[in-house]
């Protein structure tokens, strides 16, 4: 039996990103929801010099940009570079996409609502994009190494609580909804103790028994700006006889490709 698409989702697979900008991206722990305004199509200084986009460059230099200003000044740089005209349209390719997954654009922060506002509509559609896109991969476990140790820091932050809330939930459920809850609970358990002795190991696959497809899109309407990332694809029964463990958690990363969390 093969469980494909839906079975198995990165956690960073969509953000939907639904009110204002100047707020920042804030992501939702249930629905991975975020937040960014709605942008308008429209390009401009498309036909700009190419010299324009060495300027970018300049503000790539030193990692995430300080504070708004410098935000703006990026901004519009890529305003002047064809390399940005599908964002300037609301929408990402293959040149952008580059761009933000090898680090080579500044991280660009939240602005306030004047700032955002003195944005033209195309700038402010550069700005949703890279944004949107950055936040995707910077999601993204850069070395297998670190997917196990994000994996594991996740179990040991959130686990507690969330054993605690099913088993306070327990008393207020149908007996059938509390079977299914005390079924979760040693899950979590589980897994949960194979983090805290260091039990849960991280193992590189090949495509026969996980693949993965990176959209890494971003597009944006009159109700707000969505992403996409990464959705793996897992044959668990396949994982399971592979590793001799029924707990296997498949995943995939832009930088290392698919791997599988075990313990």
């Amino acid at each position: 039996m093969r469980v494909t698409a839906a079975a198995i989702q990165s956690e960073l697979t969509a953000l939907q990103i639904l009110s204002r900008p100047w707020n920042g991206l804030r992501s939702d722990s249930k629905s991975g929801a975020a937040t960014l305004a709605p942008i308008s199509d429209g390009f401009e200084g498309s036909n700009r010099a190419s010299g324009a986009f060495s300027a970018l460059l300049t503000y790539s230099a030193s990692g995430a940009l300080s504070d708004g200003t410098n935000a703006i000044a990026a901004i519009k740089a890529m305003a002047k570079s064809s390399a940005f005209r599908n964002a300037a349209q609301g929408s990402a390719d293959d040149e952008v996409r580059a761009l933000v997954r090898d680090g080579k654009l500044a991280e660009l922060p939240a602005l306030d609502e004047a700032q955002y506002a003195g944005l033209s509509k195309s700038e402010q559609s550069i700005y949703g994009v890279v944004r949107t896109l950055q936040g995707l991969y910077d999601a993204m476990p850069k070395t297998i190494e670190q997917a196990l140790s994000d994996r594991v820091k996740s179990v040991l932050d959130t686990y507690p609580e969330s054993i605690a809330r099913m088993q306070d939930q327990l008393s207020s459920v149908s007996p059938a909804e509390a079977e299914l809850i005390k079924q979760n609970i040693v899950g979590y358990q589980q897994e949960l103790e194979a983090a805290l002795q260091g039990r849960m190991q991280i193992h590189a696959t090949d495509s026969s028994m996980v693949t993965a497809t990176e959209e890494f899109s971003a597009s944006g309407g009159e109700f707000g700006w969505s992403g996409r990332g990464v959705t793996v694809h897992a044959d668990i029964p396949a994982l399971q006889r592979a590793y001799g463990t029924k707990n296997v958690l498949p995943g995939d990363s832009p930088y290392f490709g698919t791997y599988v969390i075990t313990w």
